[in-house]
């Protein structure tokens, strides 16, 4: 039988943004603490990891293949207040290593677990932009005691992509990775046409991004998830935490309707597809994407004094 949306919401939803202050004892704000960063061991490789905001729910964040977690600075204004941000730096990117055995899906899942261990966090939910969606899931499977919920935006769930243009893409990636020609071109395949017209500036900044990356890590992250990466649909029935799958209704790789299909095949999930979002919802829809996390992950109660 066909799991109807129990998320109604369109991109139109308008959504207050919020800042990152709490009022203190006597209401006046109270500034959010400085992020940290540092750099953990992981099986997928040495990992910068960036900690922000101030709640007590503990929400990690992994950003999508050829983007860094600066996608995710507008989701982040609004969910500071009320959750403990965990950005992780993706393998290949930044100053993320790779490691030194091949980057599998299941180590970028135990990844996830690696990096709440060197976090002292036990439970944490974890918010994923396609290759971060393969990472939560798969850190849901190997220990779901330890993960509440998993938000897999625009995840690719099926086997590698066999076709010439994902082939070509990872070749060009080790000649040309590091340049905002190549940038360009990944991006008009990852924003929506409105975003592109409307909200040009996002696409600048994400093909900011590709000058001064290494071409050849970038490479060995894009080969692994593109060509390489294991199929999750057999495993999906065994998944037993939340999911809640979104597709961009543009999304002309990883189609919402396959997506919505997939999802009714995972036991807790719920399906939302996005208007005016193509490969990247957090970055294309970021009021939206804090009210689908909000409803997926409740903050945690102020502790009593």
């Amino acid at each position: 039988m066909k799991r109807s949306n129990l998320f109604p919401l369109t991109a139109a939803l308008a959504v207050t943004p919020l800042t990152p202050t709490v009022a203190g004892a006597a209401g006046t704000p109270v500034a959010a603490p400085a992020p940290v960063e540092r750099r953990v061991a992981t099986p997928a490789g040495e990992l910068q990891v960036r900690t922000a905001g101030r709640g007590r729910t503990p929400l990690l964040l992994w950003h999508a293949l050829y983007a860094d977690p600066s996608m995710f600075d507008a989701l982040v204004e609004q969910l500071a207040p009320d959750y403990r941000l965990l950005l992780v730096t993706a393998p290949g990117h930044g100053a993320s290593g790779l490691p030194a055995g091949p980057l599998t899906s299941a180590a970028s899942g135990a990844a996830v677990l690696a990096v709440l261990d060197a976090h002292d966090i036990e439970r944490a939910a974890v918010v994923g932009c396609s290759w971060g969606g393969i990472a939560g899931l798969q850190a849901a499977l190997q220990a779901p005691q330890r993960i509440m919920a998993v938000g897999a935006f625009n995840t690719p769930f099926g086997p590698a992509d066999s076709d010439l243009g994902s082939r070509a893409i990872v070749g060009m990636t080790g000649w040309i990775g590091h340049t905002a020609f190549f940038g360009r071109r990944v991006a008009s395949g990852f924003f929506s046409r409105q975003v592109r017209s409307q909200q040009p500036e996002l696409v600048d900044r994400f093909v900011a991004g590709f000058p001064g990356r290494d071409p050849r890590q970038l490479q060995a992250a894009a080969r692994a998830v593109l060509l390489e990466r294991e199929s999750l649909l057999p495993l999906l029935p065994g998944i037993r935490v939340p999911v809640l799958v979104v597709s961009g209704a543009e999304d002309a790789r990883y189609p919402a309707a396959e997506a919505e299909q997939i999802a009714q095949g995972i036991p807790q999930a719920r399906f939302v597809r996005v208007a005016d979002s193509a490969h990247l919802t957090p970055l294309e829809q970021p009021a939206l994407t804090a009210q689908l996390v909000r409803q997926l992950v409740p903050r945690a109660p102020e502790a009593v004094e």
